[in-house]
């Protein structure tokens, strides 16, 4: 239980400060859903024209857990007509645990370190993203998954 409330804790503030940084940098900051694995609350950060910082926060429905990653993305901007096109490779860490509920406290706790593999197209305020992750699980045990999703953020 002290483990979700400290992920709970720890992406609430990091949300809170995106958007409280939302008013001075516009446009670099997403906010919206992601529809994969996990399922739930993306958010995407700009540091540069090619460099970013993503989110998501959500629920892994193929094995009932809650789930939360993070990651450096290295964006490579492809020109076109209207809106901004990007493939973007990076990489970054998976978190997932089993809900707690009073009958049933955490008793599964993963790690995975994850590449996401992506493209995005921006036409502002809005984007449009799909998705793969190679993930290494690290903990409990060595292995290998994938993730990933399709979804959708607004800029502001």
């Amino acid at each position: 239980m002290k483990h979700v409330l400290l992920v709970v804790l720890v992406c609430s503030t990091v949300f809170s400060g995106a958007a409280l940084a939302a008013h001075s940098d516009h446009g670099n900051i997403g906010a919206g859903v992601v529809l994969g694995k996990p399922t739930g609350l993306s958010g995407k950060f700009w540091l540069s024209r090619k460099d970013a910082i993503d989110a998501a926060l959500g629920w892994n429905f193929e094995e009932d857990l809650f789930a939360l990653q993070a990651g450096y993305l290295y964006n490579h901007p492809i020109d076109v007509s209207s809106g901004f096109l990007a493939v973007y490779i990076g990489a970054g860490g998976l978190f997932e645990a089993v809900s707690p509920s009073d009958e049933r406290p955490i008793d599964k706790i993963y790690l995975s370190g994850r590449i996401p593999l992506g493209l995005e197209y921006i036409y502002e305020p809005i984007s449009f993203f799909v998705e793969v992750d190679p993930l290494l699980l690290l903990y409990p045990g060595l292995g290998f998954d994938f993730g990933g999703g399709v979804g959708f953020r607004f800029y502001f």
